[in-house]
């Protein structure tokens, strides 16, 4: 595997962690500064206040109508990952991303020519989940996706029972299908509330075909429970954050870090009124793990560009190793190696490297929790900086003294 940039020490990691702080609090103050009467600044809040938000429900009862507003300001979650930035090096070009969602309304223009869907996307989210891997740029409109280049194909799963999660069978079958039509990333938009032998073989199956699969780490319906096949190991399991970086509304997932159900986390991104399209092409708003999970396949997306040679459990090391992470041990309960950094994942590497086997060029080194700076007590400072002083201003003195008694002979004036 190719050497990572974060150094044992961990000064490159926290170099990235503090522009990353600098970021988020720069987002911070701007949506904040949403209610303030001035236009320049109130637009982002503005332009989210009145967008649809899509459904995250998968029974098909109720299908989402066609959103015609659309948002021109750069949404919140590409500043503070600073996506733009991976953009020179990456767009995802030659990469297939497979989203296992209810549908995907391949006629959407910012995916026009790049998509193959289901022809009927009923609750959208399908739809969401693909503009935020992959919408190209439109002008005057400041929202793309992560790989603005990558291709997207679709399969649709069905609900099990009457519910909103998914049946495991259908998703195996979505991922199967995926990467039949060459994805090399897939990602799961609707997780399962149980696990299967059908999603366990799917799962060993995009194993054998190098594919890297992404999924949001709770589900939807069951105030985040456990979801399949994102508590399967090999899987990246992605859990959604605000805009200060906590899990939004202080969700249930918490309850992990104090021996409630375990959810498994491997990394965060934003997930919580992030904007993309729907049906029809308009924007719309949305929140919840899988659609963290789509900025996380987004950027696998951008490093399989990057390097084609990079294996897929090569990928998913690369992405917890650049993650940008707190000053606490990793992998934490709740946000597992840190948030995601498209353009510390695809800087990494070098074309043609890191091709390796999964454990070989080991990156251990670059998840140990960055060291607080050294802390020096006040007092013995300025005792010191006024010892400094005292001899500079005897010095001083004596640099006057001395010249002038020899000229008297040392006698008293």
């Amino acid at each position: 595997m190719a050497a990572v940039r974060p150094a044992p020490g961990g000064t490159f990691v926290s170099d990235r962690r503090r522009k990353f702080s600098l970021r988020a609090t720069t987002v911070g103050c701007v949506l904040f500064a949403g209610a303030v009467p001035v236009p320049a600044v109130a637009a982002p809040l503005a332009d989210s206040a009145v967008l649809p938000q899509i459904s995250t429900a998968l029974d098909g009862t109720k299908c989402v109508k066609h959103s015609s507003r659309t948002a021109r300001a750069t949404p919140w979650p590409q500043k503070l990952l600073g996506i733009e930035k991976a953009h020179p090096l990456s767009e995802g070009r030659g990469v297939t991303v497979g989203v296992v969602d209810g549908g995907l309304d391949a006629s959407v223009p910012a995916l026009a020519g790049r998509a193959a869907g289901t022809g009927k996307d009923c609750s959208g989210h399908g739809t969401f989940l693909a503009g935020v891997v992959a919408a190209a740029r439109t002008p005057d409109i400041g929202f793309e996706g992560v790989a603005p280049q990558a291709r997207i194909v679709g399969a649709a799963v069905e609900a099990e029972g009457y519910g909103g999660d998914a049946d495991p069978d259908a998703v195996a079958a979505g991922i199967r299908a995926t990467i039949g039509h060459g994805a090399r990333v897939v990602l799961v938009g609707v997780g399962a509330a149980r696990s299967s032998g059908a999603l366990k073989s799917a799962l060993a199956y995009a194993q054998d075909k190098d594919v890297v699969v992404v999924a949001g780490a709770g589900t939807e319906s069951r105030s985040h429970g456990i979801s399949y096949p994102a508590a399967y190991p090999r899987v990246v399991s992605v859990a959604a954050v605000n805009v200060a970086g906590a899990p939004p509304g202080g969700d249930a997932r918490q309850a992990a870090a104090t021996g409630g159900a375990t959810v498994r986390v491997d990394l965060t991104a934003p997930g919580d009124r992030v904007l993309s399209v729907g049906p029809g092409g308009g924007h719309f708003t949305g929140s919840g793990d899988p659609v963290a999970a789509a900025f996380v396949a987004g950027t696998a997306a951008l490093v399989r560009a990057r390097d084609p040679q990079l294996s897929a459990d090569a990928v998913r090391e690369r992405l917890r190793a650049t993650a940008v992470r707190g000053s606490g041990a990793v992998p934490d309960a709740v946000t597992g190696y840190g948030m995601v950094d498209p353009e510390g994942a695809v800087a990494a590497l070098r074309p043609g490297e890191g091709t390796g086997a999964p454990g070989k060029g080991s990156v251990a080194a670059a998840y140990q929790a960055d060291q607080p700076p050294p802390q020096v007590a006040s007092g013995p400072v300025w005792a010191m900086a006024g010892g400094v002083a005292a001899v500079a201003a005897v010095a001083a003195l004596l640099a006057v003294v001395i010249p002038r008694g020899r000229a008297r002979g040392w006698r008293a004036p």
